[in-house]
């Protein structure tokens, strides 16, 4: 880490990621920068070491900044714990929750400070930043409307931005915008913000000079790395593609993520040897490291077929057998090599957080077709848990073809990039930025609420008969968690894969091709095909595409799509959904 000293009489300063931190924060940033966390957060413990006043706030913020989000979870409840009659404090333990996705959490945090300490700017604010991260728009533009009349800082005024951006009201953020900056902000978070409601209106090139600013005001902003980087790609400007990373790392050359990140992109475009060097620098410079072995050992398997990847995998498990990602790569990998058993042992050694990870439990299904049939036949019931429907026409439409006529004009703008998303499943064809819900625009508005009386009748199928991975998260409510639209074309299709993010995943077709070669299945959505099992025998059901087709299914069911033929396009929107 770069780091500067001024010589003033009787005085050394130094700047640490861009604050005067003490010498006890300084060490345990280079802890948590270096990829020990735990380490970090076991010395933070020990150490009588407490940030306070500004230096508290860039302390957790930059942890966060870096996504060392576990340390920064544990510094801010213990920050609390030891005073929590500091609004500071209480922000902060908010704010780590929205980053850790425990959004509830943040508001009852901030809420019962409230009730304690008064009305402050900074808890109005965290609460605003919960909302919109859950989708509440509305209420977060209130809040946060509400922190700005309470004389709250600038950066404020790019959150209510950013809200309306979400609303799809492009041009009144941008209003907004010009009033955050005419405040004097200089965020580097505002200027992120500003970069992706630029992007939103069409501006792509002044987009990337917002991310640069961000990048120049904060080189360890993670955020604005992946959003510059993936727009690079997708806007054909291969030749400033990942140079961000290079930069950062000269400035802030403690951070193994930014390493991490670099070489995860040089995988996914494809340049694997210098993915490899990478990685394998990064073991020597900052010593063995979970993540580290684990990405590398994807990386060999993709530069040689006969390398034994199954001891980098073992090294990242026991260096951290807690690790979500580190268990998906290394029960993937057991997976691979017809280890059903083991895989499964290592699936089921998930911490009780991750118990609904839903690759996790696509991952286990696929472990249990080998050894308990009826048991993946329960979680895997490709008949009674995949449905199909025929979409309620939305209100004030003669009929569902001249809706999607209409929604296709919509969402045809919408499409912006040149080619596909790098860290997608697509491959040859475009997808929308942001949640496709989070607009004002009335036909996907109204494609939202006949949406949502299908959601309501598959919710109610399976409050009986689903299994107890789907059924035990039912709640008296949903939300959309993510919203897209997709245009395959040129011999477009989707790897195999689950979502995540999901609960309940989803097609709605919108356009679809003439003339698709129904006994090749062209284009067709199938459910049930694992490439990486080499005992795999799916895919195990096939649905015909047709526009006003809804199809719902768990989202840890693994699904692709078929190819289709060069000179043919289709047309999807895509969802997720999540109880609450």
């Amino acid at each position: 880490m770069r780091v500067w000293v001024w010589a003033i009489p009787g005085l050394v300063v130094t700047e640490y990621f861009g604050f005067s931190f003490g010498e006890e924060g300084q060490k345990l940033l280079r802890l948590a920068a270096r990829g020990n966390h735990q380490t970090a957060l076991e010395t933070f413990q020990t150490l009588s070491y407490r940030p306070m006043g500004e230096e508290q706030v860039a302390f957790v913020t930059t942890l966060l900044a870096i996504r060392a989000t576990d340390v920064a979870v544990g510094v801010a409840h213990t920050l609390f714990r030891e005073n929590p009659d500091s609004v500071d404090a209480a922000y902060l333990h908010a704010l780590a929750e929205v980053y850790a996705g425990r959004e509830d959490a943040a508001i009852r945090i901030a809420g019962d400070a409230t009730n304690r300490l008064g009305q402050n700017p900074r808890l109005h604010t965290v609460v605003g930043l919960a909302m919109m991260s859950v989708g509440s728009l509305q209420n977060a533009g209130s809040i946060l409307q509400a922190a700005l009349q309470q004389q709250a800082a600038p950066i404020v005024f790019a959150y209510l931005a950013e809200v309306l951006r979400l609303m799809g009201r492009t041009k009144d953020a941008l209003a907004v915008f010009q009033r955050c900056f005419a405040a004097g902000c200089t965020d580097a978070e505002a200027f992120f913000l500003a970069g992706n409601t630029h992007y939103d209106d069409g501006q792509i090139d002044l987009a990337i000079q917002y991310y640069d600013k961000a990048l120049a005001q904060k080189p360890w902003y993670m955020d604005a790395h992946d959003t510059l980087n993936k727009t690079l790609w997708e806007h054909g400007q291969r030749d400033r593609f990942l140079q961000s990373f290079d930069v950062a790392s000269n400035a802030v050359p403690d951070l193994l993520e930014l390493k991490l990140r670099q070489a995860h992109y040089r995988i996914m475009a494809g340049k694997l040897e210098l993915a490899a060097n990478e990685l394998e620098n990064c073991l020597t410079t900052f010593g063995p490291n979970a993540r580290t072995l684990a990405e590398l050992a994807t990386v060999k398997e993709q530069l040689d077929a006969s390398f034994d990847v199954m001891s980098l995998y073992e090294q990242a498990w026991q260096l951290d057998a807690r690790n979500i990602g580190v268990i998906k790569r290394f029960s993937q990998a057991l997976i691979s090599n017809a280890q059903y058993t083991r895989a499964a042992d290592v699936l089921n050694g998930r911490n009780a957080e991750d118990q609904f990870d839903q690759e996790c439990l696509g991952l286990l299904a696929v472990c249990n077709s080998h050894i308990n049939t009826a048991e993946a036949t329960r979680v895997n019931d490709y008949e009674g848990l995949v449905q199909v429907f025929d979409l309620p026409l939305p209100e004030g439409h003669a009929s569902l073809e001249t809706f999607n006529q209409t929604l296709l004009e919509a969402l045809q703008p919408m499409h912006r990039s040149d080619i596909a998303p790098i860290d997608q499943t697509l491959v040859r064809g475009t997808q929308t930025h942001g949640n496709l819900f989070q607009t004002d625009n009335t036909t996907i508005k109204s494609l939202e609420e006949s949406l949502k009386t299908c959601i309501h009748n598959y919710v109610n199928h399976l409050k009986q008969t689903g299994p107890g991975e789907f059924r035990d998260r039912i709640t008296d409510g949903f939300d959309f968690s993510g919203a897209w639209s997709v245009q395959l074309s040129d011999g477009g299709f989707h790897n195999d894969h689950v979502h995540t993010a999901g609960w309940i995943s989803s097609v709605y077709y919108v356009e679809v091709p003439d003339e698709l070669d129904a006994e090749t299945h062209e284009g067709w959505l199938k459910f049930g095909d694992v490439p990486f099992d080499p005992e795999n025998t799916g895919p195990h059901r096939y649905i015909e595409p047709k526009p006003g087709r809804l199809v719902l299914f768990p989202s840890y069911m693994f699904h692709g799509t078929v190819p289709i033929a060069a000179g043919k396009r289709r047309t999807t929107i895509a969802f997720d959904v999540v109880p609450y």
